[in-house]
């Protein structure tokens, strides 16, 4: 009987003791098996669209378009700016949320519209790098494309580089982590601001430079790091002629500009400028004597040379004054990751109707000091607003635009050193 009690014990004991050892594991593992049950699903069609790719201004209106994965409602947003797409986050120079205040919203379900947080809470708080905003709206979302807009941001002071914005959802607006929706990042980039001097001189905004390639072949850089080139001159205008870039006569410098795109962006990328408005009364945005007081209507003897316009057209030396720009040609030349030929049209970057030389896959050979443009139309906006000039719906390896400008004036255009300025920004959507 004791040697039977004595063997109830024992088991009694052994069984406690696995028992105790099988509650210790299931608390170490059932966190890891719960959180391996968690994951954020990827934000598709992403993009950032800022305003003004000028480095260090404070005026940038950033918008983010983009189509949310999942289903679930959406009340908090995070934006966090890095100098990298992934691994450690470093703020890029001088870029700030800190001041920027809520724009506008678009394809979002709910009547509620999102406020900036500029404390924010949890897995958000609000800096100089780090955007938070918040709603209290439980309305589900469906997967379509939305935007959000936000105004007065500082952009990043070093020129010519790339920084990236990592964007996560929330169902929550006080930003929880296990509140997390979506993630996804997007790319933009600041850029050195160019001067196209002559007795004509413009100013472009983008990965721009001048070059004395004139063709739709020749190298132009092995990438972005290797434009350079911050002027070109297209010489002293007369009536005799129309002036159409690179000149070298007459104090041409034998230059075009250029602007150069590489990105991986899936579905694309677009160009475009705004003419910069000068100092100066009527005419501002286009090539003329800064200061001036011109006419509010186009007229040959004001100090204001007259824009072409949005639509493409032909110049006649000396018929009536005009400034415009055009795209010679898509170059090539620095492209390496897939087949690029211009001239059979097997090439992503597309113009614009407006500046695509003469409508054909044949470069523009307009060039120097030319009776006549039989070769190729131009066009210009002066008003400021911005107008594309090219695009591409898939990737683009350093494909380069060559920008092609053209003036004649009339006897009566006032003598001058004539200036204008330009704002070139790319948006690439992935």
């Amino acid at each position: 009987m004791t040697h039977t009690l004595d063997y109830f014990r024992r088991s009694m004991q052994r069984s406690l003791l696995l028992s105790a050892a099988l509650a210790v594991v299931l608390s170490t593992i059932l966190p890891l098996l719960l959180a391996q049950g968690v994951s954020a699903a990827q934000i598709t069609s992403r993009s950032l669209n800022i305003s003004t790719a000028v480095p260090s201004i404070a005026t940038a209106q950033y918008t983010f378009t983009f189509t949310v994965a999942s289903t679930s409602d959406v009340e908090g947003l995070k934006f966090q700016a890095c100098t990298t797409a992934v691994g450690t986050c470093s703020a890029p120079t001088t870029l700030s949320f800190t001041a920027s205040t809520f724009g506008t919203q678009s394809g979002w379900q709910g009547a509620t519209n999102f406020a900036k947080d500029g404390t924010g809470a949890n897995d958000c708080t609000a800096s100089a790098s780090v955007l938070c905003a918040n709603r209290t709206d439980a309305t589900a979302q469906t997967v379509t494309s939305r935007s959000i807009r936000f105004d007065a941001v500082t952009n990043p002071s070093t020129a010519n580089t790339a920084f990236f914005i990592r964007m996560t959802t929330y169902s929550t607006s006080t930003y929880t982590g296990g509140s997390i929706v979506d993630t996804g990042t997007v790319a933009s980039a600041v850029t050195q601001t160019l001067t196209i001097n002559a007795a004509v001189a413009e100013v472009l905004n983008f990965c721009v430079g001048s070059s004395t390639v004139n063709d739709a072949t020749t190298s132009v850089a092995t990438d972005c790091t290797g434009v350079s080139g911050t002027s070109l001159n297209i010489g002293t205008l007369d009536t005799s002629a129309t002036n159409v870039s690179p000149v070298n006569v007459n104090g041409g410098d034998n230059k075009n500009g250029v602007a150069m795109i590489r990105t991986n962006a899936v579905n694309g990328a677009t160009v475009s400028y705004h003419a910069i408005l000068q100092s100066g009364t009527n005419q501002t945005g286009t090539l003329r004597i800064s200061g001036a007081t011109c006419n509010a209507s186009q007229v040959s003897t004001d100090q204001c040379i007259n824009a072409q316009g949005v639509t493409q057209a032909t110049f006649t030396a000396g018929t009536a004054e005009k400034f415009g720009m055009t795209i010679g040609g898509v170059n090539c030349g620095s492209t390496g990751s897939y087949t690029c030929t211009f001239s059979a049209g097997t090439y992503n970057l597309v113009r614009d109707a407006a500046y695509d030389g003469n409508g054909a896959n044949t470069y523009v050979t307009d060039a120097g000091a030319v009776a006549g443009t039989t070769n190729g139309g131009y066009a210009w906006d002066e008003t400021g607003t911005a107008d594309l000039i090219a695009s591409s719906s898939t990737v683009i390896d350093d494909e380069t635009l060559i920008l092609k400008f053209a003036s004649t004036p009339q006897i009566t255009t006032p003598f001058g050193s004539y200036t204008a300025q330009a704002d070139f920004v790319a948006v690439a959507t992935y």
